[in-house]
């Protein structure tokens, strides 16, 4: 599928089920050598026959700016944020097809897994599973691949500049915070990566501690893998898989109603106290009742076996005249 907007072409893969509700969405790579393949590219598209689930692949457009890119993060120019088009365009087809956003997840590694918490940040509800992801764009190591973002996508602007007035674009904290919102995440990072652990997921959480986000009634729960692929690690579809399934299954992730979280005022907590108290003070008059009739009961009985006691004295005294 292809729509085009503000002179933006926007590429899709789409296969939509009939009889399952739920939608995983799959971000094109966010790496592309324009040299070895052609656009669109759509990462880990063979997959789609495996899932029972609707499916979304989409392409990143960034790249159309200059073949030069190898990396685009879906961000656009400086005035046109092509991730929040991607976005409007999956919940246009969601809710044209009455797919709860619950009942979304989005899927990617690396720089597609940036993509997929910044679109689980803006469709609230929906979920976002991650592996080796770039939580900071600035803090990507390969210079180079920055220093093309800034030129073809920002006009040539320093980074403080970029930071200070397109910070949520760049950096998913950042977004939280615009938002006021942090989605659920499931995050698997590599231990024996240290461009992905040291550079990226250790600065993430201590800025999650930092920042002071209200709506944080999510859990973000991050699972510290090891094994000698380094920032590709977990990638495959053996591996990636069952992960998958887990988090559609919700057998992994704690998922939380948002009533449960809301913060509860002294004057709620008086009125359940309140409301607590005339129930135990019905228990307690129901308790006394039950203790009335029970001692009845038992003074019946005992009446019951004096009467007994007496007629039989009296048969006895018969019995032996």
């Amino acid at each position: 599928m292809e729509i085009h907007r503000n002179g933006v072409k926007y590429e899709f893969l789409i296969r939509l089920a009939s009889q399952n509700d739920k939608l995983i969405c799959f971000g094109g790579s966010g790496r592309v050598n324009q040299k070895k393949h052609d656009l669109p590219f759509f990462q880990r598209h063979s997959w789609q026959s495996s899932f029972e689930e609707s499916v979304i692949y989409f392409a990143d457009p960034t790249f159309y700016i200059d073949s030069k890119l190898v990396a685009g993060w879906f961000m656009g120019t400086k005035d046109d944020w092509y991730l929040k088009t991607i976005c409007e365009i999956i919940k246009k087809i969601t809710e044209n097809r009455n797919i709860d956003y619950e009942n979304i997840l989005h899927y990617g590694t690396s720089s597609s897994g940036f993509a997929a918490v910044m679109l689980a940040t803006m469709i609230k509800g929906s979920t976002a599973l991650v592996g080796n992801f770039n939580s900071d764009i600035f803090k990507v190591h390969l210079q180079s691949t920055i220093d093309n973002l800034k030129k073809f996508c920002f006009d040539g602007l320093d980074e403080d500049t970029i930071v200070e007035k397109y910070g949520y674009r760049v950096n998913v904290v950042e977004l939280f915070k615009k938002m006021d919102y942090i989605p659920p995440i499931i995050y698997h990072v590599n231990a024996n990566s240290d461009v992905d652990l040291i550079g990226q997921c250790i600065p993430f959480i201590e800025s999650l501690g930092k920042e002071n986000i209200k709506s944080f009634e999510n859990d973000v729960e991050i699972i510290i893998c090891h094994d000698d692929w380094g920032h590709k690690s977990r990638v495959t579809f053996i591996e990636a898989y069952p992960l998958i399934r887990l988090v559609l299954e919700r057998k992994i992730y704690k998922y939380y109603t948002s009533s449960r979280m809301q913060p509860i005022s002294y004057k709620e907590i008086n009125k359940y106290k309140q409301q607590m108290e005339k129930l135990r003070n019905v228990a307690k008059k129901q308790a006394k009742t039950i203790k009335k009739f029970e001692s009845w009961k038992l003074f019946k009985f005992y009446n019951k076996i004096i009467e007994m006691k007496h007629s039989f004295c009296k048969l006895s005294k018969r019995f032996k005249k």
